[in-house]
């Protein structure tokens, strides 16, 4: 080969590395930058008239000058004091552009024109498409429209997949601009200056009588897998432990001190025996004392069925399988599951236990307990038994919100895919920080599944 095909051919190889390098960023900045909106029926996304009003950190009337409260008011001007209508809605999975995408959107927005809350909540898994730009966008657009306040917590899928989905990053950044958005974009700090680990850590104060707080909300992120933490605390726990990098992550030690301030603020600062809630994504580790048993499973030592009996008592006869029994529940000695809610699936915790469960107990006059997400085919809600005189702290799961992911017909515990426990929750929170909580499936949108009461559960 003389000098010059040589040379031909070297230039042939550069140009077309040239060329791929050019295609495949170009792939990349049309699934980062490129449209890709979902199916919305707009004509659905109507104003909802609301007297809900927002008031900044340290405004008139705003009992706390670091975070943002939400108040009502009646035609008189004087404060509504009824109760608060909050919405939890989890793992809708925006992703797929089929029917069940469209079909998860459409109950979506009828759910809020129908319950027309107060304030809704999402525990994170809600975007999760490459190409989400337009669809984070999308999906603020439908709040503002329909004029209700809402927050947000990362999950696990938020962000990984980048730089082909949005990065967490940019999840809270899009968010965080809106004004019926109240999630918040600056990093916090603990009161000795620490910065607080993750992105969106975030407290809204709902507000009563006298300005005074009924219930603080407190909203965190709970990471997504271990390698992706960028946290030296998280690595060197799953080195010491022996950890797969892939196993999810955990609330941070600086996490845990944050909250625990914040809890103090509201119960000591603000008002006297107003309780909080914790929102996240990942389940804590204690949320895996609750398990689903086939008919030939053994019972663990040291658990119980959930009901009084056994056999035919223990069973929920919705997943019954041509007649037969499919599925027992069962429960940690010590724990009590709440109604007929159950978790029909492994716990996908941390590996690592991180404490926050205990922290909670220690402050358990000031909370009432912890809403999560993350497993499809859970809803259980569960508490551990008080010393007498004290509440417990509820350990609730949101009933998932999307059609696109794995059910419990996959599973073989149900005989038809109609979507049990795919819905929403509906919170209801009183003016002694009581709370009331009911999963609404989208296929029955009448039936109760659970009520929490007055710190007593009700079936």
């Amino acid at each position: 080969m003389n000098g010059d095909s040589k040379q031909s051919t070297k230039m042939k190889i550069v140009i077309s590395v040239i060329f791929v390098v050019v295609a495949v960023l170009a792939i990349v900045l049309v699934n980062m930058f490129g449209p890709d909106p979902m199916p919305v029926d707009w004509s659905k996304v109507q104003y909802i008239p609301s007297n809900v009003v927002l008031l900044e950190a340290g405004a008139e009337h705003n009992p706390s000058t670091e975070n943002v409260a939400l108040v009502r008011y009646n035609e008189d001007e004087k404060i509504d004091n009824s109760d608060w209508k909050v919405l939890q809605f989890s793992d809708m999975h925006l992703t797929q552009a089929d029917d069940r995408n469209e079909i998860t959107l459409t109950h979506f927005i009828d759910a809020i024109r129908r319950e027309k809350p107060d304030f809704v909540v999402l525990t994170g898994d809600i975007i999760t498409r490459p190409l989400g730009r337009a669809r984070a966008v999308q999906l603020a657009e439908i709040f503002e429209k329909m004029n209700v306040y809402w927050c947000f917590c990362l999950g696990n899928h938020e962000g990984d997949s980048a730089p082909f989905t949005l990065t967490r990053e940019e999840n809270i950044r899009i968010w965080s601009k809106y004004p019926h958005c109240l999630v918040e974009n600056d990093v916090k700090k603990t009161q000795d200056g620490t910065e607080v680990w993750g992105l969106g850590n975030t407290v809204v104060n709902l507000l009563g009588a006298d300005y005074k707080v009924d219930q603080s909300m407190i909203f965190m992120d709970s990471g997504g897998k271990v390698r992706d933490a960028e946290d030296d605390e998280a690595l060197a726990i799953a080195k010491e432990m022996g950890a797969d990098g892939s196993d999810y992550d955990f609330l941070k030690s600086s996490q845990l001190k944050w909250y625990e301030e914040q809890v103090n603020a509201v119960t000591e600062n603000l008002t006297n025996g107003v309780k909080t809630m914790l929102f996240i994504h990942i389940p804590l580790v204690e949320q895996s004392y609750v398990t689903y048993l086939k008919p030939t499973d053994p019972l663990p030592l040291g658990w119980h069925y959930d009901t009084v009996g056994s056999g035919e008592e223990t069973v929920y006869n919705k997943l019954m399988v041509n007649g037969e029994v499919n599925v027992y529940a069962a429960v940690k000695d010590g724990w009590t599951l709440v109604g007929d809610t159950a978790s029909y699936e492994k716990c996908y915790c941390s590996f690592y236990n991180n404490g926050m469960y205990d922290l909670m107990k220690s402050l358990r006059k000031g909370v009432n307990g912890l809403f999560c997400g993350h497993d499809h085919l859970s809803n259980s809600v569960i508490f551990e038994t008080a010393l007498e005189g004290d509440d417990p702290v509820y350990l609730c799961y949101g009933i998932c919100s999307g059609l696109q992911s794995y059910n419990l017909y996959d599973y073989g515990m149900s005989e038809e895919d109609d979507y049990h426990l795919r819905g929403y929750n509906v919170i209801t929170i009183k003016g002694d920080s009581t709370f009331d909580l009911h999963n609404v499936r989208y296929n029955d949108v009448d039936h109760p599944i659970t009520r929490v009461t007055a710190g007593v559960a009700i079936d």
